[in-house]
């Protein structure tokens, strides 16, 4: 059994739903393919975060910003010699994200604020505040029944994203009840909520409005070629084999690769207990794509994050965690050395770098050490469950996670006189501008970010290189465009989000550096594959 539609998506992630409502909106016929039961990718379980330079409520906030501000940052931060490859592809997203952002608020029910934190290498030529927005709450009982198949979030997802980071909750939860009790009442009573759960359902509103068909339990096999040209997809679904035509093309939009064991083994080898993702991402997309002669490119990148474990759908799960940012915390090797600015928005980066000899991981295993004061201050912050180790003194604990106890004696010591003076001279830790606007507790002196190490009992939880999404797949041009390796387009082919070979890398550039890419990328591909549609769209166009 066969049907045909202009453009096939496959995926319901940010960037898969974006592709789905440029096109929908552009008259094209759709058909949103999601492997899972539910809707919604890892884009549902996150914090809903974009990164977006240049966005409309920037410019309605008087904060000034210009694509070639944002390059000049990219470009300074980007991996030695990506600029050769990924220049064009760096201007296309500079240029494109507030367009498609724009679009989407447009199309949808989704409504986005501006975020107050500014971008984490504020030093850095052409870094600016203000870059990333987050969706407001919204209302989940205009879904119908599409509300119950959207993936649930491992998260308290009735606030919203900026509403955490812009008060401290971590520190002071306490706060959450007083500032926003009202709101969160009424948000329980409307069913309306934030994250990434109100961003797939703003999109999905869009998709459905514009007369898109949403399939879910639809699992892509293969691609379907003639004449060297993508034109359809074959699926496998409850009803059988089934195989579905694209006369425009077909958009791989299907995350990463980080519940593939053996993609896993040979791009990123090493210890994986807790990974944050959609257990769906197995790397479909770049197997398809791959078997159609894709070239690809920057497997060896993802976003590594701190975590912590949680059961999420019966199965062990990671979630974001940033206990380790509050005071009178450290993170720690075997040696009992920090090796890391705990604060900073990258800490995936030392926790994943390799020996060059071995390509053995340099600093794990590793451990967060609190102490007393951390417990009294932050118990609700307090890592649990078997992982967590407790000991009178320091020496008692490095002997129950095996780390030097000489070493863990001595940058306690060194980290209490950090917190005395305000001043972490080894890593700097809350003195640049991204650690104490987001982290911390404001009513630590002098330095937010430190508190001594000194107080018992001392407690010890691990920490892992969590994979929240790996960044690499087929290479794409400016208009995403699927690649083979001379340079020429596979004809009706299409990736974008954590599918594509990401032109910005493991390196996260701003809060939501997932995110922002995977809707704009989105956006272009649902752009490009429309193109000469019944309806043209102009960039920005509400019509």
């Amino acid at each position: 059994m066969s049907e045909s539609y202009d453009l096939v998506v496959l995926g319901s992630g940010a960037a898969g739903l974006a592709s789905a409502l440029y096109a929908g909106r552009a008259d094209c016929s759709v058909l949103v393919a999601e492997k899972a039961e539910r809707l919604g990718g890892t884009t549902a379980m996150s914090g809903g975060c974009i990164w977006a330079p240049g966005n409309d409520h920037m410019a309605a906030a008087g904060l000034s910003d210009s694509p070639e501000e944002a390059l000049t940052y990219i470009r300074a931060l980007a991996p030695p010699g990506w600029a050769a490859t990924e220049e064009p592809l760096w201007r296309s997203f500079v240029e494109t994200v507030p367009v498609a952002l724009r679009f989407i608020e447009q199309h949808s029910l989704l409504r986005l604020v501006l975020g107050n934190e500014p971008d984490p290498y504020m030093e850095t030529p052409g870094a600016k505040c203000g870059r990333n927005v987050s969706p407001l709450p919204l209302r989940f009982g205009g879904l119908g029944h599409w509300a119950s198949r959207i993936r649930p979030s491992p998260m308290p997802y009735l606030l919203a994203y900026n509403e955490i980071t812009d008060s401290h909750l971590l520190a002071r939860p306490s706060q959450a009840l007083t500032r926003f009790g009202p709101a969160l009442v009424w948000r329980k009573l409307t069913n309306r909520r934030a994250m990434g759960q109100a961003l797939v359902a703003g999109l999905l509103n869009g998709c459905l409005s514009a007369g898109c068909t949403v399939r879910t339990g639809w699992r892509a096999l293969r691609l379907i070629e003639q004449n060297s040209r993508v034109v359809g997809v074959a699926f496998a679904t409850a009803e059988g084999e089934r195989e579905v035509m694209a006369r425009r093309g077909v958009v791989i939009a299907t995350g990463g690769f980080e519940w593939n064991a053996e993609l896993m083994d040979r791009h990123h080898p090493g210890e994986r207990v807790w990974t944050a993702s959609a257990d769906c991402n197995t790397g479909d997309g770049l197997l398809m794509a791959a078997a159609v002669g894709a070239d690809m490119a920057h497997l060896d990148q993802s976003l590594i994050m701190g975590t912590r474990p949680v059961i999420y759908d019966g199965q062990l799960h990671a979630m974001p965690a940033a206990d380790y940012t509050l005071p009178h915390s450290m993170i720690v090797n075997l040696k009992g050395r920090r090796f890391v600015n705990e604060v900073q928005m990258n800490i995936g980066l030392a926790l994943d770098e390799r020996d060059p000899k071995t390509g053995e991981r340099k600093n794990l295993p590793a451990w967060r050490i609190y102490d007393g004061a951390f417990v009294r201050k932050y118990r609700h912050a307090l890592p649990s469950g078997p992982e967590l180790n407790q000991a009178p003194t320091l020496v008692d604990l490095a002997r129950q996670i095996d780390v030097d106890a000489d070493g863990l004696v001595a940058e306690a010591e060194r980290m209490s006189n950090f917190a005395r003076t305000g001043s972490d001279l080894d890593f700097g830790r809350g003195s640049h501008g991204w650690d104490p606007g987001r982290n911390g507790d404001p009513s630590v002196r002098p330095n937010s970010c430190l508190g001594a190490i000194d107080t018992p009992p001392f407690h010890a939880f691990p920490i892992y290189a969590s994979f929240l999404g790996t960044k690499g797949g087929p290479r794409t041009d400016a208009k995403a465009r699927v690649l083979r390796a001379d340079g020429s387009v596979i004809a009706g082919l299409y990736c974008a989000g954590n599918a594509m070979a990401n032109p910005i890398g493991s390196k996260a550039v701003g809060a939501g550096t997932t995110l922002g890419p995977c809707l704009t990328w989105g956006y272009i591909a649902g752009r490009t594959a429309s193109q000469g549609s019944p309806r043209n769209l102009s960039e920005g166009n509400s019509a």
